[in-house]
């Protein structure tokens, strides 16, 4: 997992900033983020932060925990539905220029959700960037 993973990005995460208006610069400076919304990524910073032991804001999450959950997410969970299907309708909603979705394959997802599938414009993080769209599908799965 730790070559496919998105854990090689996190354990290296930048996690300190000297204020909460640095850490949205840095984080709209990058390509991924600039697609979100300005105020959904305010609301990211303001989360996902938590004022640093001497100033600053720092991630309120450890990187190394998540770090260790992309590179323990298992590989085998087809197998794992297969033997233990779901007692309740499942449904997907992706991105259409997900490149996760593209690297893993839709074959468990398909055999699991059936025709329960919904595509949004967007990237594996979708819901940051079409929020309004993304509330709106998860509505019509649920329903």
């Amino acid at each position: 997992m730790k070559r496919v993973s998105p854990g090689r990005v996190s354990a290296r995460r930048r996690w300190f900033w000297p204020s909460a208006e640095a850490a949205w610069q840095h984080y709209a400076a990058k390509a991924t983020f600039a697609r979100w919304p300005p105020e959904v990524l305010r609301d990211y910073i303001a989360s996902g932060t938590e004022p640093g032991p001497d100033g600053g804001v720092m991630l309120a999450f450890r990187r190394e925990i998540e770090t260790t959950l992309y590179n323990t997410l298992p590989h085998h969970l087809g197998r794992v539905l297969h033997r233990h299907p779901a007692h309740c309708p499942v449904a997907f909603i992706g991105g259409t220029r997900s490149v996760e979705n593209r690297q893993v394959g839709l074959a468990a997802t398909r055999a699991l959700v059936h025709d329960r599938i919904e595509w949004i414009d967007g990237t594996h993080l979708f819901p940051m960037e079409r929020p309004a769209e993304t509330a709106a599908a998860v509505l019509r799965a649920l329903a």
